[in-house]
This record gives C-alpha cells, structure tokens and sequence, in this order.
C-alpha cells in the first residue's frame, strides 16, 4: 500500500477517534456546546413559564375581586369553567351540524316531493318526525 495513502487513512482515524473521545468526556452536551436546547428542556421551560403566567393571572384577578368584596377564583374554578366552555361549545357545534344535515335532507327531500306534485315538507315536519323539537322555521 502507498505510505501517503497509510498517512491519510491513520489520520482520518485519529481524527474520528478524537472527536469520539471529545463527544464523550467533555461535560455537557453536544446541543449545550452549540448553544441549543433539547426538546424536553423546552418544553419544561415552556410549562414552567406558562405556570407563572397563570399565577400572575389569576393573583391580579383575585386582587380585582377582592376589590369589589367578591370570593376570589382558584385555578380548579377556573379549569371547571373551561371544561363548561368546551362542552356548550361542543354541544353548539353539534346542534349546528345537525341543523345544517336537517337543512341538506329537507332540500333533497323536497326536490323529490316537488318533482311527484307533492307538496313540501317544512322543517317543523321533519323535526316533529324525527324526534328534534319543534321548530317554528320553514
């Protein structure tokens, strides 16, 4: 084999075993030396200061409350009153799209009913008929 050929090869492999040997003693992290974070360190920032966030939130609502003499809100108050927001925002968007399904069975069932000479079905027929209510809509 070529002794410059033997050069290079030993050198690239002191090179790989020194950066190797660097990577694995040298304290810290590789993302640290670069000046990066993890995704873990982040994300656990990122709650943290989202906890504080809350905190403070909630320390100047109670001082207003407490202002005007009324209870002050912890965070289990304000957790239950979101899940309350969800839920009627669920259920309006439900009753929304129920609507809007009712809307697409009348059109179609009465383009059928016009094209027999019958006459139309109004919504409060449909819902009388199928459980929802009354409605006073046509």
């Amino acid at each position: 084999m070529d002794p410059f050929a033997i050069v290079l090869l030993a050198g690239l492999g002191a090179l790989i075993l020194w950066i190797w040997l660097l990577g694995k003693y040298y304290p810290g992290s590789g993302l640290e030396q670069l000046g990066l974070r993890s995704a873990r360190e982040i994300s656990e920032t990122r709650e943290a200061l989202d906890a504080e966030d809350l905190e403070q939130m909630l320390a100047a609502h109670n001082a207003r409350r407490r202002a005007r003499g009324e209870a002050e809100v912890t965070v289990s108050d304000l957790e239950l009153r979101v899940m309350e927001d969800v839920n009627e925002q669920r259920r309006r968007g439900e009753e929304y799209l129920a609507d809007r399904e009712l809307d697409q069975l009348l059109e179609v069932t009465n383009a059928r009913r016009r094209a027999r000479g019958l006459p139309e079905r109004t919504r409060a027929e449909a819902r009388r008929e199928f459980g929802g209510g009354t409605d006073s809509e046509n």
